[in-house]
């Protein structure tokens, strides 16, 4: 297999299909991730199984990129100028994803409880990339942008508790218990609170170890090496590498401000080129084929947590005292989901094998269409919000 050529081939495509759906107004992660859906498996097969496989570690070195330059956007100055929203929206917006599809498959359709509960769990992750990428394309900036990304920050940290607790309970309500309600709790909180020590060293020496550096190049070459080499240990110690990410991110920030602002503007040089790659592989990724086998459940899913992201995050930014454009679109922004929810979807795998087969077809099949949908709405919100700079505009 020619990688080269395959890598050549993702760029270019991912540029112009990214160009096209601009003249269409619509974000170039949305190209990117049309462009790779009819390049995989599901269309053409240009980007095979095989090739998706052999490409597969260009997803970790993105998301790691991503998960540092989400924690470099959470500045304490910045989060306090949003005042107590961040945390209460945070928890609202989840919560009413977890509740609103939990309550709907169990009431509405029948779900068996402790199924419907896994599904609320999984429901309360949001992907950050995708929105990331269409706030960074528009260049946008305002008070909506600001608790956009502290929410999508801080959103993966309630995820992990979320799911920890429920599957415990899930298995009690299934009489499946073993080895003990601690130690099923203990995993997922070993997982968030490691992940943040993880980071949180990494983000101390990073800062010590760029302090010794004069040369712009040499500072790149120190922050990519340790943002890699973070998320790689995090694997290795079953770590959560976007959260570590982001501890990493924001502890540099808020320690030297001013030493870490300026290795996230040399990192934002170089990385345009490993997000083609990654949403195009990410397109090439999605089977369309889920979609026919999603069912009742999964359409009950797919719009049931939409409406709980948008409503929890609309109430709480109500009861917070949340700026009017943070009420009435910060909620479009946490639409897109995959790798968290997906990685979730393992984890039920080995925990509760007899419903594995349901909730997988139905969190792959949704991913398709939240990837999809995903930039439009973030794109949406903040031009409504009038936070987007739109070239000509």
């Amino acid at each position: 297999m020619n990688v080269i050529l395959y890598l050549g081939i993702i760029l270019i495509t991912g540029l112009v299909a990214g160009k096209v759906v601009n003249h269409l107004k619509l974000p170039a992660v949305t190209g990117y991730l049309l462009i790779g859906l009819l390049l995989g498996p599901s269309v053409f097969n240009i980007i095979s199984e095989e090739t998706i496989t052999v490409l597969t570690p260009i997803n970790s070195i993105a998301l790691s990129i991503i998960a540092f330059s989400i924690g470099g956007a959470l500045s304490l100055n910045e989060i306090k100028k949003c005042g107590k929203s961040v945390m209460v929206i945070t928890v609202t917006q989840a919560m009413g994803a977890y509740l609103f599809v939990a309550l709907t498959l169990h009431c509405l359709l029948g779900v068996e409880l402790h199924s419907a509960l896994l599904f609320g769990a999984i429901s309360t992750a949001t992907a950050p990339a995708a929105t990331i990428m269409v706030l960074r394309e528009y260049k946008a900036k305002g008070p909506l942008t600001s608790n956009l990304l502290a929410v999508v920050a801080l959103d993966d940290a309630f995820c992990l508790i979320a799911f920890g607790i429920t599957m415990a309970l899930a298995k009690i309500l299934a009489g499946k218990v073993s080895g003990g309600v601690a130690a099923m709790i203990a995993a997922p909180l070993w997982e968030l609170f490691g992940s943040i020590i993880l980071g949180i060293v990494f983000g101390v020496v990073l800062l010590l170890l760029a302090t010794r550096l004069k040369e712009k190049p040499d500072k790149l070459v120190l922050a990519l090496g340790m943002v890699f080499l973070q998320a790689g240990l995090a694997e290795v110690l079953h770590l959560s590498a976007l959260l570590a990410g982001m501890t990493m991110g924001c502890v540099a920030v808020n320690l030297l401000p001013h030493q870490a602002e300026k290795m996230f503007r040399l990192v934002s040089t170089v990385d345009t080129p490993i997000y083609v790659l990654f949403f195009v592989l990410a397109g090439a990724n999605l089977h369309l084929g889920l979609l026919a086998k999603v069912g009742l459940v999964g359409v009950a899913y797919i719009v049931s947590r939409v409406l709980g992201k948008i409503g929890g995050a609309t109430f709480g930014a109500l009861i917070s005292n949340a700026p009017a454009v943070v009420r009435k679109y910060l909620g479009l922004g946490l639409v897109p989901q995959a790798g968290v929810a997906i990685g979730l979807t393992l984890l039920v795998q080995q925990g509760m094998p007899e419903i594995a087969g349901m909730v997988t077809t139905v969190i792959l099949g949704s991913v398709v269409v939240y990837e999809i949908i995903g930039p439009f709405f973030a794109k949406l919100a903040i031009v409504k919000a009038g936070e987007a700079h739109i070239a000509g505009n």
